[in-house]
Formats: C-alpha cells, sequence, structure tokens
C-alpha cells in the first residue's frame, strides 16, 4: 500500500490545499476528492460548468513507423481507419479476452497520444513496450512531462467561448488537436468522463497555474468552479460510464461490460480470437443500471440477490444521484434475472437489504 512520500503530486497540489480540498489517493496519486461537498460539486456541474484537475491521467505517446501497425495490435478499436486529428475511446485486451485498459487513442499531427486510467498508466505503458519491442516504434510516458484539466458542464462551451482566443465550441466531439498560444504548446481534447459536453486540455506545468487562475477567477463572472474526484464520480455514474477497476478489469470481457460498440472485429488485435469466442457462446452476465428505494447507498462488492434471495449479481459503483435524488447503482447481474426483470435486492453494508429495480443506462440523458 503506497505511504504518503511515495505519493505522485499533482502540479497544483499546493493550490488545491490552499483552497481547502479534502485530498485523497487515486491511482498512486494524491487528488482533491473535493472542495465545497460532493454532492453540491456534482450538481454545480450538471446546472453549469467546472473544471477539474485531471493530471493525474495517463499520458502514453506513442511514435515512429509502426506506430500505428502497434496501435493496431494493440486496440480494440480500428486505428488504422481513425482520422487524423481525432481522439477515440478503445479497449486493450488480455489474450483471453479480459479488459486490460481503457483508453482514449487520439491521432496527432507526428505521434499518437493514449490517455488511461491512472491505476493502468505503467500497465499499459509496459505492455505497449513490450508488444512493440520488435518495431520499429518509441513508447515512452509523458504524464510527468505536463498538466491537464478537463472542462464539463451544460454551459461550458459558452462560458469557454466568450473567454477565450479560439472558440472550443466549434470544435466537434471526438476532435483532438494541437495548438500553440504564445510560447505554450498545448493539446486539446473534446472528450468527457462526465457524459456532458466536455473540453480536456494538456499543457505545461510552468503554464498550469496561471490557466488555472484564469479558470477559476480571472474570468469574472464567467470563472467556473472546481469540483473533486468524487463529484466527477458521481458524474460518470449517473452517465452510466465505466472505470477500470469497478466495471472493467482483466477478469471482465467487452461484451459482459455493455462495451460492443468499442470492439472491431474486423481487424486482428489481442484478445480477438478468444472475444469471438466469448461472443458465440454468449455471455451470461450483464452491465445494468440499479435504482434503489431509500437513500442508502450501494458499494462495490454488494451483493444483488433475487426474490427468492438468490445471489444473481454484484454491485461496481454506486452513489447517491443529486439530479434523480436517489440512490443509484451499476452491478453485473445474471442474464436471466435482466431478461425477466425480475425484483431484486441489494445488500448492504451493515446486512440490511434495500430493493432495487433495473433501470436502462445511462441514468441522466448524455448531452455531448
Amino acid at each position: 500500500m503506497s505511504t504518503d512520500s511515495e505519493l505522485h503530486k499533482l502540479p497544483l497540489d499546493a493550490v488545491h490545499r490552499g483552497m481547502d480540498a479534502a485530498m485523497g489517493q487515486e491511482g498512486g496519486w494524491e487528488v482533491p476528492l473535493s472542495y465545497s461537498g460532493a454532492l453540491d460539486e456534482a450538481a454545480e456541474t450538471r446546472r453549469l460548468a467546472s473544471v477539474f484537475d485531471i493530471s493525474h491521467v495517463g499520458r502514453i505517446r506513442v511514435r515512429g513507423r509502426d506506430a500505428t501497425d502497434l496501435l493496431a495490435k494493440l486496440c480494440t478499436s480500428d486505428v488504422r481507419r481513425q482520422e487524423d486529428d481525432t481522439a477515440a475511446a478503445t479497449l486493450m485486451l488480455t489474450e483471453t479476452g479480459g479488459i486490460l485498459a481503457d483508453a482514449t487513442v487520439s491521432r496527432l499531427e507526428g505521434f499518437w497520444l493514449l490517455t488511461t486510467d491512472p491505476c493502468n498508466r505503467q500497465k499499459v505503458l509496459e505492455h505497449a513496450q513490450a508488444v512493440g519491442a520488435e518495431m520499429s516504434v518509441k513508447v515512452d510516458d509523458q504524464t510527468d512531462k505536463g498538466a491537464m484539466v478537463a472542462i464539463s458542464g451544460p454551459c461550458a462551451r459558452d462560458l469557454l467561448d466568450s473567454v477565450l482566443p479560439e472558440k472550443p465550441g466549434d470544435l466537434p466531439e471526438g476532435t483532438a488537436k494541437i495548438g500553440s498560444m504564445m510560447i505554450a504548446r498545448y493539446i486539446v481534447m473534446r472528450t468527457s468522463f462526465t457524459g456532458m459536453w466536455g473540453l480536456e486540455v494538456i499543457l505545461p506545468k510552468m503554464f498550469i497555474g496561471k490557466a488555472w487562475r484564469f479558470i477559476t477567477d480571472k474570468a469574472g463572472e464567467k470563472a467556473l468552479k472546481p469540483a473533486g474526484m468524487n463529484a466527477r464520480d458521481i458524474l460518470r455514474i449517473e452517465a452510466g460510464i465505466c472505470r477500470y477497476g469497478h466495471e472493467l478489469n482483466e477478469t471482465i470481457d467487452p461484451l459482459t461490460a455493455g462495451l460492443e460498440s468499442l470492439v472491431h472485429f474486423d481487424h486482428e488485435f489481442i484478445g480477438r480470437d478468444a472475444l469471438i469466442a466469448i461472443r458465440d457462446k454468449g455471455v451470461s452476465r450483464k452491465r445494468v443500471g440499479l435504482r434503489l428505494d431509500g437513500t442508502d447507498i450501494a458499494r462495490q462488492g454488494d451483493t444483488v440477490l433475487n426474490s427468492d434471495g438468490v445471489e444473481v449479481g454484484v454491485i461496481t459503483s454506486g452513489t447517491f444521484s443529486p439530479a434523480l435524488d436517489c440512490s443509484i447503482a451499476m452491478a453485473q447481474v445474471s442474464l436471466p434475472s435482466v431478461e425477466n426483470a425480475s425484483p431484486l435486492q441489494v445488500e448492504l453494508a451493515g446486512g440490511q437489504k434495500a430493493s432495487a429495480k433495473i433501470t436502462a443506462l445511462p441514468f441522466v440523458a448524455l448531452n455531448i
């Protein structure tokens, strides 16, 4: 287990502490979990917009003559058909079809960029380097060389358009571009982890303090409040978005996780044959949304029971939703229970049970 002295520090660590942020651990980093309270921050993001410091997100650069060939082998998405200046969600699999990591793969001028959950940064780096060992390609970790922020919310586009010289509102979803302002070179991606309009920006460490102060203070009435990782997690659950270590791991395949749209079977990739076998046999469980009675929160690992008290699934993520004013969760549930829309219960910590109803994902309509 990591100690505080072993944890990576964000470039804005002192700024977050100066704002009295509640700090915690995520993927080997010390990050701001909340500033004014996660529920309030999630509600504010959904009402207006917020800015998140996500400098701990893994950023792996892939370049060289065989970069595309390597990524085609690693990724379930068909990177050969991916257009320049775009970002696309993808998965990397084990040979047995389990999910090694999820990532966003961006095709930029002169190189590719993989952004991935901080807990998978080292794993993705080593996996890509091992697979590409005999190829003409260079894979290196760029995470510690810069900073990264995300702005998300229904009003984020208009607010940013009103204060920035270049209008990010003109960028289509899935855009990834390299830009420069004065001497600062940055990468901007129209992607989001909240299910709402979002912009993610990677920029040099020396400029992150100034950029953060501008967004949160100097922009005047256009300034945005910061939100922490707990609020971001609430929003991604409301949006039905998977997170590694919760809905995704090496024992769960993309079909069971409900991520068929990220798999293009018409190209060769690691784990393809195993995944075809799983597809042909059929999955036994399915990822679903649950709406719980009461306000108790289901936690990862809580057991899902049918009306006879028989275990039929397990909770992967749970939270109280400020948008819906109720407790919600995602779970892996046996296919018969899903198909029959059976009444369910969740056995919570302490042994008490909460009635639950299967509901469609996402819980809240996406607006990206």
